[in-house]
């Protein structure tokens, strides 16, 4: 995960879904699955967050999604 203070208070969100995570189908679940795990999680306002997804976001648990997401939230603002 990348991020950076971005020109509006409202949270941006990119993802990244290379052609290695498999067909079509399945990278657009991945980043319907990453959308909602945002979501959830509450990104910061005035924020813009880029997401690089790796094929393990089809087949896990969305608990387990949304705890990596938050996780990786944590790590960024202590870093």
């Amino acid at each position: 995960m990348v991020r950076s203070e971005g020109p509006s208070r409202v949270p941006r969100l990119g993802l990244v879904v290379s052609r290695s995570c498999g067909s079509a189908v399945r990278r657009n679940r991945i980043k319907r699955r990453l959308r909602a795990a945002a979501d959830a999680v509450e990104l910061k306002p005035g924020i813009d967050h880029v997401i690089i997804a790796t094929s393990q976001v089809a087949e896990v648990r969305f608990e387990r999604l949304t705890e990596w997401l938050r996780r990786a939230l944590e790590e960024q603002v202590d870093a």
